[in-house]
């Protein structure tokens, strides 16, 4: 696999597939940011609030980390940041390239109370740690290394989402444990599709060969959905959650403007 530094020349198709994808990380993590920090209404103490707030501000700076490489890139960040600033119920897709589970319209219909909150940091972050992870290992190294701190942090969420769902139930006792796993299977839906369609077959992503021979994505989602589910019973087994069985991918909520 050929690899690239900061200040190489790199190859017009190549900068095209990756500003393509490090656009949809860097404007997708600012608007996850926008999206997590609306949650704060439900926080029910205030330890909960703060560590809610330390999510937020480590999402804000992973679109900061990537930005900062799209600018050396000449990608126009500055506009982008405006345009999910000023508009970010309904940012413009021709100016930002988000996933569509971080576009308020679908984000608000996920969460309810607290133990929304705390579920999806436990079963949604599991994807993210999955799928961000690849790119420690990809052909860009200025992106490369950004990841190493990304896939830190997000391990970070994943505790998080444990911790507050076993705070959950501390509170609320049994009845709060019954009432949180029949809540999960929603939030499984758009882990499972957070990485994309099968790499081979009927829906298959377009890309995805392309970028895997650039060496810009490491993994197949196949791969991917095992390391995902691999996480994501560790950690729910670790609440005293079940896994739900049967669960299909709800790929809509991942798909991003212009990316498959």
């Amino acid at each position: 696999m050929k690899t690239y530094d900061k200040g190489d020349k790199l190859p017009d198709h190549y900068k095209e597939c990756l500003i393509n994808l490090m656009t949809f990380q860097a404007d997708s993590e600012y608007a996850g940011a926008q999206r997590v920090a609306e949650n704060h209404r439900f926080a029910p103490r205030p330890e909960e609030a703060y560590r809610l707030s330390k999510k937020v501000m480590e999402e804000m700076g992973h679109g900061y980390y990537i930005w900062n490489l799209l600018r050396d890139l000449g990608v126009d960040v500055d506009s982008r940041l405006h345009e999910l600033a000023s508009n970010s119920e309904n940012p413009d897709p021709n100016k930002v390239n988000i996933i569509n589970g971080f576009r308020k319209e679908n984000w608000s219909a996920f969460f309810e109370c607290w133990e929304d909150v705390a579920l999806f940091s436990t079963v949604v972050t599991p994807a993210a740690v999955a799928f961000l992870g690849q790119y420690r290992e990809c052909s860009y190294l200025p992106w490369a290394r950004v990841n190493v701190r990304i896939h830190k942090e997000e391990h970070g969420h994943l505790a998080f989402g444990v911790w507050a769902s076993k705070r959950c139930i501390e509170f609320g006792g049994e009845k709060t444990r019954e009432f949180m796993q029949q809540r999960i299977e929603k939030f499984m839906k758009m882990g499972l599709g957070f990485y994309g369609r099968p790499s081979k077959g009927e829906g298959q992503s377009e890309m995805f060969d392309i970028y895997h021979e650039y060496g810009l994505k490491i993994k197949t989602p196949e791969q991917l959905q095992e390391e995902y589910l691999e996480l994501l019973t560790d950690r729910l087994g670790d609440i005293g959650f079940e896994v739900p069985q049967g669960v299909e991918a709800d790929y809509d909520m991942r798909i991003g403007y212009g990316v498959e």
